[in-house]
């Protein structure tokens, strides 16, 4: 470990300094600059070793398998004008494995400007990565090369990842797979949207996604899957039996009744009123001040007693709120 490694965090680097570490071949120590805590030295560290090509390569190899990712980040950024395989080949290993987005997002873009049609099969596989930063990514670097789609799955795919809602479905039956795919999106902006494109491709193979949107976990969603359901040759009469499937959301029962037993008020606190903590700080002062005074035998099953009242009570509340989130 070198002094700057260890040095760094307390120092203020300018543009000179970077700027004498490339006159001086220093690859090493600007890769150590890419864990630098100021991102425009991160940034001005990759750009510099970008400009001293394949001296940096061995460093810069090194530098992928680093624990932090914007260590990794940068030195996908600077392996871009490096023309050697290997280059290429630490990009693709990058965008198909890493487990940070934004360095799959990195790498994928990386690819793109580096310019090697060997790298195509990685970007085409990356359509499907869960992120949608990622497949948008890799549809530009795809682009970029000029990759031509095999089929409609793949047109529906690249259309999906460039978020082009208004022709995923031009590909009719083959737009289904894809469309269905992303319905397990992290985004549910994705999910609605692909819910609403498989209603206008009005196949009959996705009548099944369609109605399993209906039991997605946003709203917003399920509205969509609504709209869409006619569109997806779905009986109408099935509807209310999808919508029924969705999650129920709201207070739990048993966590209001534990709270009000045991601390008695603030099951009404964890229900919204704004009163619980107020009832839950009157009856501990209560008997707090009857222990004071006559002992804590009477008070504590005083206050039991009534917790297990107010217990009751909540349980018998609660268990007939509803528990639906409203379309």
């Amino acid at each position: 470990m070198s002094w700057r490694t260890i040095l760094y965090p307390f120092q203020r680097m300018d543009s000179g300094e970077i700027t004498g570490l490339r006159d001086a071949g220093d690859a090493r120590g600007l890769v150590e600059l890419l864990s630098h805590p100021d991102p425009r030295v991160q940034d001005q560290a990759a750009g510099a070793l970008a400009t001293l090509g394949p001296r940096a390569l061995d460093p810069l190899l090194s530098a992928i398998r680093s624990s932090r990712p914007q260590v990794r980040i940068g030195a996908a950024e600077a392996l871009v004008p490096i023309p050697d395989p290997r280059a290429g080949d630490a990009l693709a290993r990058l965008v198909a494995g890493d487990p940070v987005d934004e360095v799959r997002w990195a790498a994928a873009v990386a690819i793109g400007e580096h310019g090697d049609s060997r790298l195509i099969p990685p970007l085409v596989q990356a359509l499907h990565d869960p992120d949608k930063l990622v497949r948008y990514g890799a549809a530009g670097a795809l682009l970029r090369l000029g990759w031509t789609p095999a089929g409609g799955q793949e047109r529906t795919d690249l259309r999906i990842a460039l978020q082009d809602w208004d022709h995923a479905p031009a590909e009719g039956a083959e737009a289904v797979n894809p469309l269905t795919r992303v319905l397990g999106d992290r985004d549910p902006g994705i999910r609605a949207h692909a819910v609403e494109a498989l209603g206008r491709t009005a196949h009959g193979d996705a009548a099944g996604a369609c109605d399993r949107a209906l039991g997605d976990p946003e709203s917003r969603v399920r509205w969509q899957a609504t709209l869409a359901f006619p569109r997806c040759g779905v009986p109408l009469a099935h509807l209310p039996l999808g919508i029924s499937r969705r999650p129920k959301t709201g207070k739990n029962p048993a966590v209001a009744v534990f709270l009000n037993f045991f601390f008695p008020g603030l099951g009404y606190n964890y229900l919204g009123a704004w009163w619980g903590l107020i009832c839950f700080q009157t009856i501990v002062t209560i008997v707090v001040l009857l222990s004071l005074a006559i002992g804590p035998a009477l008070p504590t099953v005083l206050q039991y007693s009534v917790a297990t009242l107010i217990a009751l009570q909540t349980w018998l509340a609660v268990r007939t709120m509803p528990r639906e989130d409203p379309m």
